[in-house]
C-alpha cells in the first residue's frame, strides 16, 4: 500500500468515533480483511478514508461521551501464516479519555 495524505479534525474537535470496511474471508482467493476507515469528529465532521471498496462497512462505534475524546487505539494484526493467505489488519479498537 502507500500513505495517503493526513486528516484532521477542524480546529478543537476531537475525534470520537469511527467505522471501519472488511472484506470477509474469500476461502482460495487473497484475503483482504480491513480495507478502509471512516472517522467522526465531535462536530459531526467525517473524515472519509482512502482505502478500497473491498467489503462493507460496519456499524459506527458508539461515540466517545460529551467533552472526551479518543486517546487511544488497538488493532487486532493477524500473525504471519507462512504459506498460508495473511490477512493483517483485522478490527479496531479506539478507546476515551475525559
Amino acid at each position: 500500500g502507500s500513505w495517503q495524505p493526513p486528516q484532521t479534525c477542524p480546529r478543537h474537535q476531537p475525534l470520537v468515533a469511527f467505522r471501519l470496511r472488511v472484506e470477509p474471508p474469500q476461502g482460495v482467493w487473497d484475503d483482504v480483511a480491513a480495507s478502509n476507515l471512516d472517522a467522526m469528529c465531535a462536530d459531526g465532521t467525517v473524515l472519509l478514508g482512502q482505502g478500497t471498496l473491498a467489503g462493507t462497512w460496519g456499524n459506527w462505534s458508539q461515540p466517545c461521551p460529551t467533552s472526551w475524546r479518543v486517546c487511544g487505539i488497538r488493532t487486532l494484526l493477524e500473525p504471519p501464516q507462512r504459506a498460508r493467505d495473511d490477512t493483517g489488519l483485522n478490527d479496531l479498537q479506539l478507546f476515551c479519555c475525559p
